[in-house]
């Protein structure tokens, strides 16, 4: 029975970090126009909630890019370290797969907005997106350290 739910979870784990990736590379496909409207929609919805808050700050189209790059990229790296971690059973394996997975998807990401018009290859995204992987594996091992420290505690 333990062997049927490990599976289970390798399966949905795999099965949702592909959907993020997936997610990832559908927005990097869309063009310049798309993707500015799409922010400028965020931009204008955070600006007003923040004025109705009586909040004194301006929230720009370059800060909402660049956290929604990082946002994307930390929640794949959880879905991959925790994939990486039902397959390795090694923290260290875990985190370098996860990792290692997560630049190469940076860097396709990056690749593939070459062939978006108006869009372009940085390599600031690219450390942005895999400082966001490594977020989300340190959030995944935070939370295995603390259930592993709970349970020699108890």
């Amino acid at each position: 029975m333990k062997d049927k739910k490990l599976w289970a979870a390798r399966i949905v784990m795999t099965v949702l970090s592909v959907a993020v990736v997936a997610f990832i590379f559908f927005r990097s496909m869309q063009n310049a126009d798309t993707s500015e409207q799409e922010s400028g929609t965020f931009v204008n919805l955070i600006n007003r909630l923040l004025c109705s808050l009586r909040i004194d700050y301006v929230v720009s189209d370059h800060m909402i890019r660049k956290t929604a790059h990082f946002t994307e990229y930390t929640v794949l790296g959880v879905f991959l370290c925790v994939t990486m971690y039902l397959y390795l059973h090694k923290c260290a394996a875990a985190l370098f797969s996860a990792l290692g997975t997560g630049i190469v998807v940076a860097v396709c990401d990056e690749l593939i907005q070459l062939s978006s018009a108006g869009r372009s290859c940085q390599l600031s995204d690219v450390l942005l997106d895999s400082s966001g992987v490594l977020c989300g594996a340190l959030i995944v091992f935070g939370v295995i350290w603390l259930i592993t420290r709970r349970k020699q505690a108890a």
